[in-house]
């Protein structure tokens, strides 16, 4: 099971935004920045201009460079917070249970804080000695999990939940869609054990494959493997300066 350590977040609410980087340059900079602002619009949170987020950006990567880092943006009524962690590549396949919790979330969600809700998730399946759960909104589809967006390979088609079943519109998500030929429709419950793999989509991991999913185990992961890489190709990294 794979655990990496949690940064709280600031005191109160906001909108915030995870971000990959390498040697100094930030994954998909401009699609999280969108996603942000429509967030802000949404929630009714004054976005800082472009400049000021651009330097506040340069200026944490440069004082904390690592080769491969965690970027968090948060933003509040209290202005701007960014920090710059080490990430560590995950290297084990990921272990998911089903979320006992149905999801009342309609249609589009924005990545806000504080995070609870969602940690709440991972904590209950990680006592249980997985890594993640399965969440399904009312009408039994699969929506995402608690720390990210998910793809099935069923019938030799990969496929993601649709937005309107109550997800969070995911940078990596998109990018599976829009560059990787990932098919958009609904996934009942029923459709789970015939996957022959399944991965996990996230803006730090990209894309993870899944080992187990409650008692069921998967496929050699030869497939899930081979997506898992050609998302890594496809994702593109920005300078921020």
């Amino acid at each position: 099971m794979i655990t990496p350590a949690r940064r709280p977040f600031p005191p109160g609410s906001g909108i915030f935004e995870t971000m990959r980087t390498e040697n100094g340059l930030v994954a998909e900079f401009g699609r999280h920045m969108r996603r942000a602002l429509s967030a802000s619009q949404a929630l009714g949170i004054r976005m800082p201009d472009e400049e000021s987020i651009r330097n506040t950006v340069q200026s944490v990567i440069k004082e904390n460079p690592y080769p491969i880092g965690r970027l968090r943006i948060c933003i509040s009524s209290s202005g701007l917070v960014a920090t710059h962690d080490e990430y560590l590549e995950l290297t084990e396949g990921g272990y998911l249970t089903f979320s006992p919790h149905t999801s009342k979330a309609k249609g589009e969600q924005y990545k806000s804080y504080p995070y609870d809700e969602h940690y709440e998730i991972v904590d209950e399946a990680r006592a249980h000695g997985f890594d993640d759960a399965i969440i399904f909104n009312s009408a039994n589809n699969v929506t995402e999990t608690g720390l990210s967006n998910i793809a099935f390979l069923i019938d030799g088609l990969w496929v993601t939940p649709p937005i309107t079943a109550g997800i969070l519109p995911g940078v990596i998500r998109a990018i599976a869609v829009e560059r990787c030929d990932v098919q958009v429709r609904n996934i009942h419950i029923t459709e789970v054990p015939s996957a022959q793999e399944i991965v996990l989509l996230g803006s730090l991991k990209i894309a993870q494959p899944v080992v187990q999913v409650g008692e069921m185990r998967l496929a050699n992961g030869a497939e899930a493997a081979a997506f898992a890489a050609l998302m890594s190709e496809k994702v593109e990294y920005f300078s921020v300066g």
